[in-house]
């Protein structure tokens, strides 16, 4: 899938929220490095793993898409058109299994669905996975991974200041990460107002950052 562009008012390029962070947050690297020196002690090539296993999480994800857009997803027939064998596309069908037994759980009705928006303050962009009522406004970012990590919080927190920049009169008041394992689990987690403020606090640095590598 191709990068999102974004521009601000002045149509000049600015960057996007996974990029900021991706660019200069660098925490999860170390568990990274010994997840794949792991796989080679164990006998394993790390690549054959690492991509075994986003098959699987790029399927189920595309099945939670498909879900929230009220599209069939074929899955069979399309999760071998993405290259994944049977046993992956199975472990990808029991995640999107356990998403709709949540999704019924919670009964959200769907606001925005991969909704772009600009932040003119901060100057950044980014696309919001899910935008939906479930009392109250709630944003649910979906992340393909065996972990949740603190990068994926501060993500979220750029995404709850774009939606109440440009949503003043509807301020977001609950949090949701939705983890589609890459082994083809499933899990939800809730996040306090707390970890969100603090999460934006730490993407305003890495968004300063990101501008000052640039005059070095």
């Amino acid at each position: 899938m191709p990068a999102n562009i974004y521009k601000n008012k002045a149509g000049e390029r600015i960057p996007g929220v996974t990029t900021v962070i991706g660019s200069n947050l660098g925490w999860s690297k170390g568990g990274l490095m010994h997840w794949a020196w792991e796989e080679g002690i164990n006998g394993r090539d790390y690549r054959e793993t690492r991509d075994t296993a986003a098959s699987i999480g790029t399927i189920a994800h595309k099945m939670v898409e498909y879900e929230i857009k009220g599209k069939k997803f074929d899955w069979p027939s399309m999760g071998q058109q993405m290259g994944a064998n049977e046993e992956q596309i199975e472990q990808a069908q029991n995640a999107f299994n356990e998403f709709v037994n949540w999704r019924e759980l919670v009964k959200f009705k769907l606001m925005k669905s991969e909704h772009l928006l600009i932040s003119d303050q901060f100057n950044y962009g980014g696309q919001i996975d899910i935008a939906a009522v479930q009392g109250k406004t709630a944003l649910i970012d979906i992340k393909t991974s065996n972990e949740i990590y603190p990068d994926h919080k501060i993500q979220l927190s750029a995404y709850d200041y774009l939606w109440n920049e440009n949503y003043p009169g509807d301020p977001v008041n609950a949090w949701y990460i939705l983890r589609l394992g890459k082994s083809g689990g499933f899990a939800y987690y809730s996040l306090p107002r707390i970890e969100i403020v603090t999460g934006f606090r730490a993407f305003k640095l890495l968004r300063e950052l990101h501008d000052l590598k640039k005059k070095l």
